[in-house]
């Protein structure tokens, strides 16, 4: 596989520092953009990922995946980089508000809104760059109405949450159709241990990663898109 610049959003903690760490871990050749809201907790990740023997081409993108100016602004910056003209010199969190309009807002602004920002804004980016294009969202199995309705998940703490990730699986699979020349997949690491949960889940955030990275290294078709 020929080198790739892989962009990953709120890569500083959690589930996507961890795809960060097992991507770069077993594919050391591509080059990793860690976008955090901030560049200083980016650079701060990066010391992580070098401790934990991380060798990859690692660079901050300043990105908040809830603001559509910090987005271009970043696609910017990538393009730029993509074209060579420079070196490198990313809150469902409170949907437990009591105001509901608020709350979802909020939910659906950085799940869905803000998805939908990152996907339109790069994908010419995408298709002019790379033939094996990728977009791959974090979805949850609260996504699934199956799993939902016949009562095998218990009942959400943040229902918004929970809708906010059907919704996403339905925005993955609409551009799947829209872009049939661009790989989407919605991938559901499970419930893993971090801030967002209060590190009450069960798994690893690294064992969670393995999902997407086997998206991402996986020979061409082997993996249905839009799935």
């Amino acid at each position: 596989m020929s080198p790739r610049i892989i962009l990953i959003t709120r890569a500083n903690r959690g589930i996507g520092f961890s795809i960060l760490q097992a991507l770069a871990t077993r594919s050391p050749s591509h080059h990793y953009l860690l976008a955090a809201r901030s560049t200083p907790n980016g650079e701060l990740a990066i010391q992580e990922l070098r401790k934990s023997g991380v060798q990859a081409e690692i660079d901050v993108v300043e990105l908040d995946v809830a603001n559509e100016a910090s987005i271009k602004a970043a696609e910017r910056k990538i393009r730029k980089r993509c074209s060579g003209q420079q070196r490198w010199d990313r809150d469902p969190r409170k949907a437990r508000r009591s105001n509901i309009q608020e709350s979802y807002a909020q939910t659906f602004s950085t799940n869905i809104t803000g998805v939908a920002l990152m996907m339109t804004t790069f994908l010419p980016l995408m298709k002019e760059s790379s033939p094996d294009a990728q977009i791959i969202n974090i979805s949850s199995a609260r996504a699934s109405l199956h799993l939902s309705s016949t009562r095998n998940l218990p009942p959400s703490t943040v229902i918004s949450y929970s809708v906010s990730k059907t919704a996403l699986n339905a925005l993955t699979v609409e551009y799947a159709k829209a872009e049939p020349t661009i790989a989407f997949y919605a991938a559901i690491p499970g419930h893993c241990k971090t801030a967002f949960n209060g590190f009450r889940g069960t798994k690893d955030p690294l064992d969670g990663a393995r999902v997407v990275v086997e998206l991402v290294l996986a020979e061409e078709g082997k993996y249905e898109n839009g799935s």
